[in-house]
C-alpha cells in the first residue's frame, strides 16, 4: 500500500507542474495540446494498470499468510477439517512425535560384573551375576531410548487407515563403542497398518497390556513381573458398548528351550501354528481393566529329534484410579509355556525330557502406586517378582529360579514436555543350584516429549 501512495503523490505532482505555468500552455498551439493531452492520457491508463496489479498481488499475499496462519477449510459438504495437530497432504493427515532421553546409570552388582549392553543400559533380570567376585560399581551415560514416531491418517470411502512407524536406538545395538563414537543403531519396534477395526503389523503383543506399566525412568521397570513382548501379528478388535471391547489376534510363534549342546536357553524357529490371543478390555472412567488369555503349540527340532507341547497363559492386570491423580497399577500373570512372554525371557517356555518336551510353568507379576506431590512432582513405588516352576531333573544347574525388584522415583517437570527424574531400584536372581546375586541402581534421566 505505501506503493500506491507513493504514485498517487507522484500523479498528483506531476499535474501540479503542468499547470503551475499558463503562460506557457498559451503560448503552446491547439495541436501541441492535444498531443500532451492523448500522452498524459496513457499515462494516466499505465499508471491505473500497474495500480490494480499491485493490489491483486496484496490480496494473494494476505491470503497465502492466513491460509499459513490457519489451515483454511472448504464450505463444501463433505470437506474433511483441518487436522488438530500434525499436517495435511492431499487427504492424509501426517503427524511426527516421540521424544529424545538421556540417561546416567550408576550399578553396583554384589557378584561381578556384566558387559557394556542390555543389562546396563536398562533392567534385564537374567543379565544379574551370581557365585562371582563382587566388583566396583559401573557408571553408563547413553541416549539409546531416543524414540521417532510417524503416523498417515486418512479416510477413504468411508474407511479408515492409519499406518504407524515407530523407531529407537535402543533395539539394536550400535557399530560403534564408548571409546570413540558410541554409534547406536535405528531399529523398528513397531509397524503396523490399520483397516478400521483390522491392525497388521509388529506391534505390542496381544497379550500384554502397555497401560498398565508404571512410570519408571528405566526402559521397562518392572521387567521380571510383567508380559512384554513385540512381534508380527494380526488382530481384530470388536467393541462392546461404550467403554469395552474384545480383541483377538494370531501372533508369530517362537519357541525356547534349554538346547542339548549348551545349557543357555536358545530360539528354536521350527513352529508351524501361530500363537492365539484373546484380550477383554474395560475402561470406566479413568481407570483400566484387562484379561488376557493366550494358547500355543510349542515346537522344536533338535539333535534330529523333533518334540511338541502345549502352552498357555492368562494375564490380568488394571490401572486403577485413587481419587483425580493418583493410581495404582498391578499385574499378575501365570502359565505354562509362556517364558518368552514374560520377563525378557527369564524362563525358557519348555526343557526336554528324553524325546519328549515339557512346557515351563511361571508365576510372575508387579505392583506400582503412583502420587502426583504437586503440578510438578510425582512419583511411583513399584514391586515385582518372577517365580519359575522348574523340574530338577530336566532343567539345568543354571537355571533362572526366582527374581524380584523394588524401586522408587521422583520426577520434575518443570514445563510440560520436560521431565528430569532419579530413580532407585534393587533386584534379586537366583538359580535353581542356591547361587544368587542381587543389583543396586542409581538411574537419572532428562526427556523432553514432542
Amino acid at each position: 500500500m505505501a506503493r500506491i501512495g507513493l504514485i498517487r503523490a507522484c500523479v498528483v505532482s506531476t499535474l501540479a507542474l503542468a499547470f503551475s505555468f499558463p503562460q506557457t500552455a498559451f503560448a503552446q498551439t491547439t495541436e501541441e495540446l492535444a498531443l500532451r493531452v492523448r500522452e498524459l492520457e496513457d499515462a494516466l491508463t499505465a499508471l491505473r494498470t500497474e495500480l490494480e496489479t499491485m493490489r491483486s498481488q496484496e490480496v494473494q499475499q494476505d491470503a497465502d499468510l492466513l491460509r499459513i496462519q490457519q489451515p483454511a477449510t472448504s464450505a463444501a459438504a463433505g470437506s474433511p477439517t483441518p487436522p488438530t495437530e500434525g499436517f495435511r497432504i492431499g487427504a492424509s493427515t501426517f503427524r511426527l512425535g516421540g521424544f529424545v532421553k538421556t540417561e546416567a546409570l550408576y550399578s553396583d552388582y554384589s557378584s561381578g560384573d556384566i558387559a557394556t549392553g542390555a543389562g546396563r543400559d536398562f533392567y534385564v533380570p537374567a543379565t544379574i551375576p551370581v557365585g562371582a567376585i563382587s566388583e566396583d560399581a559401573a557408571l553408563d551415560l547413553h541416549a539409546k531410548q531416543t524414540r521417532l514416531s510417524f503416523t498417515v491418517n486418512r479416510a477413504v470411502e468411508g474407511h479408515s487407515l492409519t499406518a504407524y512407524l515407530e523407531a529407537d536406538f535402543q533395539s539394536s545395538p550400535g557399530n560403534g563403542t564408548e571409546l570413540v563414537t558410541n554409534a547406536y543403531n535405528f531399529a523398528v519396534r513397531r509397524a503396523t497398518v490399520s483397516y478400521d477395526r483390522w491392525l497388521f503389523g509388529q506391534d505390542w503383543s496381544t497379550f500384554q497390556n502397555v497401560a498398565a506399566l508404571p512410570e519408571t525412568t528405566d526402559f521397562i521397570g518392572p521387567t521380571e513381573g510383567t508380559v512384554f513382548s513385540r512381534q508380527t501379528l494380526l488382530r481384530y478388535t470388536l467393541p462392546l458398548g461404550a467403554h469395552a471391547s474384545l480383541a483377538l489376534a494370531v501372533e508369530n510363534p517362537e519357541t525356547t528351550a534349554f538346547s542339548i549342546s549348551a545349557p543357555t536357553i536358545t530360539g528354536f524357529d521350527d513352529d508351524a501354528v501361530p500363537d492365539f490371543v484373546a484380550r477383554l478390555n474395560w475402561s470406566p472412567g479413568r481407570s483400566q481393566f484387562v484379561l488376557a488369555g493366550l494358547l500355543r503349540r510349542l515346537s522344536v527340532e533338535d539333535a534330529g529329534i523333533s518334540r511338541e507341547a502345549n502352552g498357555w497363559g492368562v494375564s490380568a492386570s488394571a490401572k486403577v484410579a485413587l481419587g483425580q491423580t493418583d493410581d495404582l497399577r498391578f499385574m499378575v500373570t501365570f502359565g505354562e509355556g509362556i517364558g518368552r512372554y514374560v520377563g525378557l525371557g527369564f524362563a525358557p517356555d519348555a526343557v526336554f525330557r528324553g524325546r519328549d518336551m515339557e512346557a515351563v510353568g511361571v508365576t510372575a507379576g508387579f505392583a506400582a502406586l503412583r502420587h502426583v506431590w504437586s503440578d510438578r512432582l510425582r512419583s511411583s513405588f513399584t514391586y515385582s517378582f518372577q517365580n519359575v516352576d522348574n523340574d530338577l531333573g530336566l532343567s539345568p544347574t543354571n537355571a533362572n529360579d526366582l527374581a524380584s525388584s523394588y524401586s522408587a522415583n521422583l520426577f520434575f517437570s518443570p514445563v510440560q514436555g520436560f521431565d528430569l527424574g532419579v530413580e532407585y531400584q534393587h533386584a534379586e536372581r537366583e538359580l535353581i543350584n542356591g547361587a544368587s546375586g542381587d543389583l543396586d541402581r542409581l538411574h537419572f534421566v532428562a526427556k523432553q516429549t514432542f
